[in-house]
């Protein structure tokens, strides 16, 4: 166990938080801070993380699960893991299931604190310490390839491909249709309000609001689909599909509704992302455009959607290639 790891108990109990200070000084923890309340421990962590957060579940004001979705955005934003421990007089399992659906890690009963906190916390211990160990090498394995590759193929921020792997990424889902069918859906994902923010925020929260946002993109799409960085404020997610049929806007129209408005923790404050979406494909019987030709043919569709504000989508065919060059 490390007991160096740092942790946050938020109660707004007197005795309850004097009961969990007893057990993790028996236990040799030396990093324990306290909060009396939901948006105090919010201040705290933004000032320094904690590994393990130990909260009470219902507090005046902000509640345990509010507290936690906060925690968890913060988690994004900073490439973190804390592990949060709900306590509660509750035990139906309709509200043990809805802390996990909220995120929480851990759930104690306050009438048996006594007898389960401490081995509850050990175990947290173990999950929150590979967990933040295994983020810092992911993190030193990130700076290893953005150091090898940001002249190659690797957009060195987010870890994503970049322009360059994009085309060739495009290129292959474009050969693999033309020989064995299926329809190449290309996404675009444009940060609409990107100049706002690098205008009005320190570099590396511009920095931080990217990386979260390319994090969800990739958790909001298929293991097999490709998400690249193209440009500073535009995404690309490259998907093959069985047919055109599954290439419409609302087809994808979760990746918008998910990602549109999601507010976002730095230092300057709570940041919210504005996105604009084109959903463009291309198939056998209209004809297959070349990479720069679906991509200049994408583009047009995100400007029209940063213009309107909604989600634009459209299907490239021949002739409309054949009309450019007449």
């Amino acid at each position: 166990m490390d007991s160096s790891l740092p942790v946050l108990v938020v109660d707004d109990a007197r005795f309850s938080r004097a009961i969990i200070t007893r057990s993790l000084k028996e236990a040799g923890f030396k990093d324990v801070r306290f909060a009396e309340s939901g948006s105090d421990a919010v201040e705290q962590l933004e000032q320094r993380t904690a590994d393990i957060v130990i909260s009470d579940w219902i507090m005046p004001g902000m509640d345990g699960l509010e507290l936690t979705r906060r925690i968890r955005d913060m988690d994004e934003i900073l490439d973190h893991f804390t592990y949060i421990m709900l306590l509660s007089s509750q035990e139906e399992m309709t509200a043990i299931s809805q802390a996990f659906e909220h995120g929480v890690d851990d759930f104690v009963s306050k009438a048996a604190l006594r007898t389960y906190l401490l081995p509850r916390i050990l175990a947290a211990c173990r999950t929150a310490g590979f967990n933040n160990g295994l983020l810092a090498r992911n993190r030193q394995l990130r700076e290893q390839i953005a150091t090898l590759e940001r002249r190659n193929m690797v957009d060195a921020l987010t870890g994503l491909g970049n322009e360059r792997f994009t085309d060739r990424a495009l290129s292959d889902l474009l050969r693999q249709v033309a020989s064995r069918g299926g329809a190449a859906c290309v996404i675009l994902l444009a940060l609409y309000n990107y100049s706002e923010l690098a205008a009005g925020l320190e570099s590396a929260d511009v920095n931080r609001v990217v990386r979260a946002a390319a994090s969800r993109l990739e958790h909001l799409v298929r293991p097999m689909d490709v998400v690249t960085r193209i440009r500073p404020d535009t995404f690309a997610v490259l998907v093959h599909q069985p047919g055109i049929e599954q290439c419409s806007k609302d087809s994808f129209r979760r990746i918008h509704v998910e990602l549109q408005g999601h507010r976002l923790e730095t230092a300057a404050g709570v940041q919210s992302l504005h996105i604009a979406m084109a959903v463009c494909a291309a198939h056998g019987p209209d004809g297959i455009p070349t990479t720069d030709e679906l991509l200049a043919f994408a583009h047009e569709r995100l400007r029209s959607s940063v213009q309107t504000g909604k989600v634009t989508e459209g299907i490239w065919k021949e002739k409309e290639k054949e009309s450019e060059s007449a």
